[in-house]
């Protein structure tokens, strides 16, 4: 096979090449297209560069021992999925994402906290605040929380309160306030909580089964592990009183359970996910402690190779959980995945800032509870709502296309520029491990693309996969339901 391409003159579009479970893949950077590649189709992407013609760079293949009739099929094969262009073609670019009507609200309810965590990234509940902040919300506000929020935010059509702390079960008060504040607007409501599980008395499980609450729990391996980091303020550990609550917490139907580590020096992201794998949630996350440089708890070196080689593992969990029509119980790929299968990029990390806030005990917007206390990151506050410069700045600051070290990054798309509040306090986010994340979610995508395609959707609904399979809109309509 001979190229119809002769002289004209062809470039790469922009791509990241790499191997993934041992194959080659070919990842275009703005379109969010992947192939199965080879190492030939790098080197004719290399001789490309700049703009050279397509006999050119089969001349230079043949006189480098490149068989002719390959080397035609190749520079093909990448031209007519578009990884060669010609002069003046412009590159294709994924979509954005649809406006979402769903906003997020993380409500401080509790500055205080009944453990004292050796990695505490929120400073004992002081966050970034200058001076000791007020140290819980007063129950009776809750209530006027809730109509701020909806007098101030009306155009939302799904409000989700998430309660956040400190440990925020210290003001269960205010928790129960706010929730059945919330209950009697008219809009769609949803309840989340970060909790460290030390305070999920029955009574407390029992109010999140009514309201179908989503439990963050913070857990870190076994009784040992967990106990060297997680332990009250007299030194006494956490972990069975933990365990205890869970027994009971997991007899509700209502209540989503998700499961959250932090890997630090001595113990692997392979440990905690072993363990958050058997304690009975429906999904997990655990994720590298983020500490200043050459703190003793900090994965670094060796171990921080072992925190990049087990998330690349994480593909024979994704790929085997879709396989076998199960949602997979870690989450963190998820969104890069349906990036991929709806070809959407990103421009921000998150929507922090946009349809994310924090709101602190005494009344303060920040862009989300990590950015607390930090008075570069204010919006506003509940009374009069958020200042539309400041909100506008925080955006632009924090927009991957604004980022210079995100300019030629490939994973910039699927990414967004990291962690808004990781950037803010260490000036740049994990990007070694947020690209090793991007690898592994392309590898996942590539491997179920084609006909079993439809088996990403088990990422978000393992009904939509039941029903594609069953025939679609001639099938099993009841699956949908």
């Amino acid at each position: 096979m001979k190229t119809h391409l002769g002289n004209l003159l062809l470039y790469p579009a922009e791509h990241h090449f790499f191997k993934a479970g041992g194959r080659w893949l070919l990842f275009d950077v703005n379109a969010l297209t992947v192939k199965d590649s080879c190492i030939l189709d790098k080197k004719i992407l290399d001789l490309s560069a700049g703009g050279v013609s397509a006999d050119v760079i089969i001349q230079k293949l043949v006189a480098d021992g490149k068989d002719v009739t390959l080397a035609h099929e190749r520079v093909n094969a990448l031209f007519s999925s578009r990884f060669l262009l010609m002069e003046g073609d412009k590159p294709v670019k994924a979509g954005l994402p649809v406006k979402s009507g769903y906003a997020t609200f993380m409500v401080n309810v509790s500055q205080k906290c009944n453990l004292t965590c050796s990695y505490c990234y929120v400073n004992k509940g002081s966050f970034d605040y200058a001076e000791e902040p007020d140290s819980l919300l007063p129950a009776d506000k809750g209530r006027e929380l809730v109509e701020k929020v909806f007098e101030k935010f009306p155009d939302f059509d799904t409000y989700a309160f998430h309660f956040y702390g400190g440990e925020p079960l210290i003001n269960f008060d205010a928790i129960k306030n706010i929730v059945i504040a919330a209950k009697a607007k008219i809009k769609a409501v949803e309840f989340h909580i970060t909790t460290n599980g030390t305070l999920l008395g029955r009574h407390v499980a029992d109010f999140m089964d009514s309201h179908r609450f989503t439990v963050y729990l913070s857990i870190d391996g076994n009784e040992k592990s967990h106990d060297e980091v997680r332990a009250y303020v007299n030194g006494r550990g956490s972990y069975r009183d933990i365990e205890d609550n869970l027994k009971y917490l997991r007899t509700k139907a209502g209540v989503f359970l998700i499961g959250s580590s932090v890997v630090r020096k001595g113990f692997t992201l392979k440990e905690a996910i072993g363990h958050l794998d058997n304690m009975g949630v429906h999904q997990y996350k655990a994720e590298r402690v983020r500490l200043t440089e050459g703190d003793a708890l900090g994965v670094e070196g060796e171990e921080y190779d072992t925190y990049i080689s087990d998330l690349e593992d994480l593909a024979d969990h994704y790929i085997e959980s879709l396989t076998a029509l199960q949602r997979p119980k870690d989450y963190r790929l998820s969104a890069r995945i349906v990036q991929l299968l709806t070809k959407t990029r990103r421009s921000y990390f998150c929507p922090a800032g946009e349809r994310m806030f924090g709101i602190s005990g005494n009344g303060e917007i920040y862009p989300c509870a990590l950015h607390v206390g930090r008075a570069q990151s204010k919006l506003g506050d509940i009374w009069n709502g958020v200042a539309g410069s400041a909100q506008k700045g925080f955006l632009r600051k924090f927009s991957m296309e604004n980022r210079k070290e995100c300019a030629t990054c490939w994973t910039r798309h699927l990414c967004g520029g990291g962690c808004s509040a990781m950037v803010d306090r260490f000036n740049k986010d994990d990007c070694t491990a947020l690209r090793a994340e991007s690898e592994t979610a392309i590898a996942v995508y590539n491997h179920f693309d084609g006909d079993d395609s439809h088996k990403l959707y088990g990422l978000v609904s393992q009904k939509i996969v039941e029903w594609i399979e069953d025939g679609g809109e001639g099938g099993n309509t009841a699956a949908m339901e």
